[in-house]
Formats: structure tokens, C-alpha cells, sequence
């Protein structure tokens, strides 16, 4: 008895079918949209380093018992062909630190200007250095506070563009504070078609686990504060470029992550009571979230660049790329060639899901027979639909194997072609000038959703013709979804789809050839 003229609806497998598929489009997207809302970009300014003073208004900074006058600020400059800064009399921190080789979406550069990044302060107070340059990398600065001499030396390494910092003080003293910050990236609003993947967060590793707090969720107005008590290494920083500190101190900092007046600030506090310590080291790094530069400064320095639960299989993925760009000079290519090679790994388990379905489509009307017979007796439907299965050596979850080895490979791909400097702005070829930008004209979408439907008609399958026609409107449903993703990523799922419409085009043909 055929059931084919009958709604699909009526069926509870397909209606669980469905009803997942649905699920996990939303749960994607909820996700993303929480996880990586689109940005606004941080504006940067063109900054000239010179020295200047600056008279600050009249006041006083109390330490204990001392009060000590306001100094006027004064700036000692740095500039190569890729950074410019400036170092503040004022808590030794960095200013206007500025990335000459990187711009944002608007073509400005990026620039650290918010506020002093990582000065010195104790009890809420700004130390105020007297600070001599003995070279073009290093300064040193000297400051009376409370009664007690702080020296901090500051070097800068030209190769890896990170700071050394060392502060020698005698003991006595309470606490040390450094903080880092960046205004806060508002977030526009996403629809369920057209997720964003921008985002900025709190990073840092606490117990040896690295944790994330997401700034760019957070709605307009909106604060958030939260402390960490002991943290190795702390960053702030948005999807490519990041502010982070790795602590090389006997004692370990506690965290403490604020979002306040479009602000978000990363304050790192040493607690020194009762302890004999007089000297506090730190590796500072503030620019871009590449790889290799990050593993020289600090092993530690990665996890800002590659974290969560496929980082592994992301990090494998991304140094396989460049890799590839070292052979082929182009980053389009090089995620061409990664496609190849990820779905030529997962090519048997694709050749045993294509079996299954043609032992699946083969077996279909024997089961509709027996679904007919025992509908009112679903234990004996099922032992009758277990052995004409295995008669036909149809087994639906090798079906599923596929899949569910690419879903980590996917998310993995995400994170290296999405957060990677390396892909950045890095053009392919014609219009697409940017893979870590969504396609302007949209042509990989309509591309990879048209691949995807071919793929969809050469795949057997046990359907009736009216859930057929709504699986048809998935590859409609996955084009709208990767229009606003990066190009890069849309690039790697148009090359996968056309791979599988080749792989299936050959079975099916070595198949007709068999039964010949």
C-alpha cells in the first residue's frame, strides 16, 4: 500500500527531521548573534609622536601619609616603519599606539588611543614617573610614592612589537594595578538570515583554562563587571587585534573585566600583602592576532587568537593554510586546496553514506510495505523494518556520519578563516578583495547554493515527492544564510558543494555501470 500521496506532515519522522533541521539553523544563529554580532569599527587617528607637556588641572595625589603635587606629562616618542607610540610620564603607559600596516573596514588605521595602555597606579592614583630614554627601545623611569623609590623599565622588541616591562620597588606596598582599555564596539542588529561575525572580548586564563567574556553582546547602556581572582594571562580585543599581558611575576593577578560608558577595561591587580615582593614582570603585546608572532613573544599569547571548543582542530586547520599560501601565494587558493583536502579525507565515509542511501532507496518499498501491514503493532513494524534493513545492508546512521565529521570541521574553519590577520583583508581575485568579507555582489552564495541543490538531486534518497520539494528550499535557505559571512568561508562551502555534485556524479555513474 503506497503512502506517497499522504502529507509528509503525518509523518513523525519527518516532522523530527525538520523540526531539528530548524533547530539547529536557529541555535546557529542564536549563536552568532550573541557570540559575534556585527561592530561598529573603532576610528582610528592619524597620530605625529612628539614630546609635549601637558599642564594638567590643580590637584593632588594623597599615597598614605604623603601628598605629592600633579606633574605636567610629559611624552617620549617611537617610531618605525610599522608602529608609532608615545610613552606617558604618567604611569609609564603606552599612548597613541598606533599599527601602520593594518587599517579597519573604513581604511583608517588602527590605533590604541582611547587612554594610557598598562600605566602604572597604586591606590587608584597614577604614579608619576620622571622617565629617561636610554635608547631607542627602552625607557626607564624612576617615581617617589609614599615614601618609597619605584623604578620601571620598559623595552620594546622591534621583531615581535611586544613590551618587557619591570617595576622594582621596595616591600611594604599594598598593591600594584595595570589596566588596559578600548571603547566599546556597539553592536547593530542581526536578523535570523543574515548573522554577523565581528565581535570583542574579555580572554584570559585562569586555573590553566582559558575563559571568554563577550563585550559586543551587551545592549547600549548595558555594564558588566566581573573579577577573576587569579589569571596567567589577561587581553582585551576585537575579532583581529587584541591588548593582552602575560604575567611573569611571582605572584599572580587577579582580573577584573568592566564594561562602564561605552568603555570596557581590563584591570589586572597584584595583592602584596604579607608578601616579600619587590619586582613585578609582564610581557605586553598590543596589535594583531597573528599566529606565529603571538607563539615567539608567549606560548600563552595564542589562546587570544584561537579559543573554544574546536580550537585544536582550528589551529591544525589554520597552519595547514599557510601552509598552502607558502606553495601558492594566494589565500583564496590556499582555502581551495584545503577544501580538497578535508573532503578527500572525509571521501570513504561519504562513499558509505551514498551506499547506505542506495540500500536505503533500494529497500524503500519493502519498508512502506511493512509500515502499511503493522501500523497498529509498532513493536512488530519495527522488528520486521530492523531485518529487511539488514537484508538490504541499509543502516541510516552511516547516512549521518558525514555530517556529523564536518559540523566540527566547519566551526573550526569559522574561527580560522573568520578571526585570522592572515585572511584580513587579503584578496582573492576580481571583486572579492577582502575573503574576510562578506562577497559584495553576492556571486559565492548564489554559487554555492546552486552547487548545493545539484548535490541535493544526485543524492539517493527514500522521500516522497512532497518532502522533497521543501528539502528543495535548503540550498535557498543556506544562500541567504552565507550572504553576510566571510567570502573566505562561503568560498570553502561553494568548492566543498562542488566537490560532493563530482563525487556523486561518479558513484552514480559507477553505480548504473554495475547494475548494467
Amino acid at each position: 500500500m503506497s503512502q506517497q500521496n499522504e502529507s509528509p506532515f503525518g509523518n513523525p519522522r519527518f516532522l523530527a527531521a525538520l523540526g531539528v533541521t530548524f533547530l539547529g539553523l536557529w541555535g546557529w544563529q542564536f549563536y552568532v548573534s550573541s557570540k559575534y554580532p556585527q561592530v561598529q569599527p573603532a576610528i582610528a587617528k592619524s597620530v605625529t609622536t612628539t614630546d609635549v607637556s601637558v599642564k594638567p588641572q590643580a590637584k593632588t595625589l594623597v599615597a598614605g601619609a604623603v601628598t605629592l603635587p600633579d606633574q605636567v606629562e610629559k611624552l617620549f616618542s617611537y617610531e618605525d616603519n610599522t608602529v608609532s607610540f608615545s610613552v606617558s610620564s604618567k604611569g609609564m603607559g603606552v599612548k597613541d599606539f598606533t599599527l601602520k600596516n593594518y587599517t579597519n573596514r573604513k581604511n583608517e588605521q588602527i590605533n590604541y588611543s582611547s587612554s594610557l595602555q598598562a600605566p602604572v597606579t597604586i591606590h587608584d592614583k597614577t604614579v608619576d614617573f620622571v622617565i629617561k630614554q636610554t635608547s631607542d627601545f627602552e625607557f626607564v623611569g624612576e617615581a617617589a610614592f609614599s615614601g618609597q623609590k619605584i623604578t620601571r623599565i620598559l623595552k620594546y622588541n622591534k621583531d615581535t612589537a611586544a613590551f618587557t616591562s619591570e617595576l622594582n620597588f621596595s616591600a611594604g606596598l599594598d598593591s600594584i594595578q595595570y589596566s588596559f582599555s578600548q571603547a566599546q564596539l556597539h553592536p547593530e542588529k542581526a536578523n535570523f538570515l543574515m548573522p554577523s561575525f565581528e565581535h570583542q572580548d574579555f580572554i584570559f586564563i585562569e586555573a590553566g583554562s582559558t575563559k571568554k567574556e563577550n563585550i559586543s553582546s551587551l545592549k547600549p547602556g548595558e555594564g558588566f563587571i566581573k573579577t577573576s581572582p587569579a589569571v596567567e594571562l589577561a587581553s582585551i580585543g576585537t575579532q583581529y587585534f587584541a591588548a593582552a599581558v602575560v604575567n611573569k611575576s611571582e605572584v599572580i593577578p587577579s582580573a577584573t573585566n568592566k564594561v562602564e560608558n561605552n568603555l570596557a577595561t581590563l584591570s589586572l591587580n597584584y595583592d602584596l600583602k604579607n608578601r616579600n615582593i619587590n619586582q613585578l614582570s609582564q610581557v605586553i603585546y598590543m596589535g594583531a592576532k597573528k599566529a606565529t608572532i603571538l607563539n615567539k613573544i608567549d606560548p600563552k599569547l595564542s589562546e587570544i587568537h584561537t579559543s573554544g571548543m574546536f580550537a585544536i582542530i582550528s589551529k591544525f586547520l589554520m597552519q595547514l593554510m599557510v601552509w598552502l599560501h607558502g606553495y601558492l601565494n594566494n589565500w583564496g587558493l590556499s582555502i581551495i586546496a584545503l577544501t580538497i583536502i578535508v573532503r578527500t579525507l572525509l571521501l570513504p565515509f561519504n562513499i558509505m553514506s551514498f551506499r547506505s542511501a542506495q540500500a536505503m532507496q533500494k529497500a524503500k518499498p519493502k519498508l512502506d510495505a511493512i509500515r502499511a501491514k503493522y501500523k497498529d503493532d509498532p513493536m512488530r513494524m519495527n522488528k520486521e523494518t530492523m531485518v529487511a534493513m539488514k537484508e538490504n545492508n541499509a543502516n541510516p546512521l552511516s547516512g549521518c556520519l558525514p555530517m556529523l565529521l564536518q559540523i566540527p570541521i566547519f566551526f573550526a574553519l569559522w574561527t580560522a578563516i573568520g578571526s585570522s590577520i592572515e585572511i584580513y583583508q587579503q584578496p582573492f581575485f576580481g571583486w572579492i578583495t577582502d575573503l574576510s568579507h562578506y562577497d559584495p555582489y553576492f556571486v559565492f552564495p548564489v554559487l554555492m547554493g546552486i552547487t548545493m541543490y545539484f548535490q541535493q538531486k544526485l543524492t539517493p534518497t527514500t522521500m516522497d515527492p512532497m518532502q522533497a520539494k521543501i528539502l528543495n528550499f535548503m540550498p535557498i535557505l543556506f544562500t541567504l544564510f552565507m550572504l553576510t559571512l566571510p567570502s573566505g568561508l562561503t568560498l570553502y562551502n561553494f568548492v566543498s558543494a562542488l566537490f560532493g555534485v563530482i563525487q556523486q556524479y561518479f558513484l552514480l555513474k559507477e553505480t548504473k555501470k554495475q547494475n548494467a
